[in-house]
Order: C-alpha cells, then sequence, then structure tokens
C-alpha cells in the first residue's frame, strides 16, 4: 500500500512538472516566435529581404541588447550561459531579452501598419 502511495505521489510531482515546462515553453512561443515568423514570413517579404530587416531591427538595439536577442532568440543558447558570457544574472538576460522583444514587436507591428 505504501508502495502504492509513493508511486502515485511521484506521478502528481511529475504531472505538475511536465505541466510548468509545457506552460513556459508555450509563453516562451508565444512572445518570441511572432516576432520570427513575421519578420521571416514568405508572405511579407523574400527571405533574403525578410533577413536584411531582421538584421537592421537588431542593429537598431544597443550592442548589449542585441547580442542577448542573438543569443537567446535566434540561436538558442540557453539564458544562463549568456548571462555568464556577460558577467550578469539569469534574470538580468531575461529582463533584457524581455524588454527589447517587445520593442521589436511595437516596431515590426509599426512596419506593418505602414506597409499596410
Amino acid at each position: 500500500m505504501n508502495d502504492e502511495l509513493l508511486i502515485e505521489k511521484c506521478r502528481g510531482v511529475l504531472r505538475r512538472i511536465a505541466w510548468r515546462l509545457q506552460y513556459q515553453a508555450k509563453k516562451i512561443s508565444t512572445r518570441e516566435l511572432p516576432i520570427i515568423e513575421n519578420a521571416c514570413g514568405q508572405n511579407q517579404m523574400s527571405s533574403v529581404d525578410a533577413k536584411l530587416h531582421v538584421e537592421e531591427m537588431l542593429n537598431s538595439l544597443p550592442a548589449k541588447a542585441r547580442f542577448i536577442i542573438e543569443q537567446v532568440v535566434i540561436h538558442g543558447v540557453p539564458e544562463e550561459i549568456v548571462a555568464q558570457h556577460l558577467g550578469i544574472s539569469q534574470q538580468g538576460v531575461n529582463k533584457y531579452k524581455r524588454k527589447y522583444l517587445g520593442l521589436l514587436r511595437k516596431k515590426l507591428e509599426a512596419d506593418l501598419e505602414v506597409k499596410s
């Protein structure tokens, strides 16, 4: 009986962990992927134009923010590694990433409104 309770408790813990991971991945994809898809989407521009547009948008950012966005969002480097490289905390990297992804999103939305 004790083993069954222990097994059920472990399953519950694993379900919660899996749910948190799934929720975190969903949050990341809803924040970051629309920017990449909108900037690189084939419906709006050719792939070369899209890459140039992304480069132009990234070049408008401060150097540290550009490095963080390129490493974390584009190349998929974990925030912890980027934080160690820059000598700041993982939370600092996350804060920069969220702040400047929001800025890029606003610029992209403004560009799309102008083109419409």
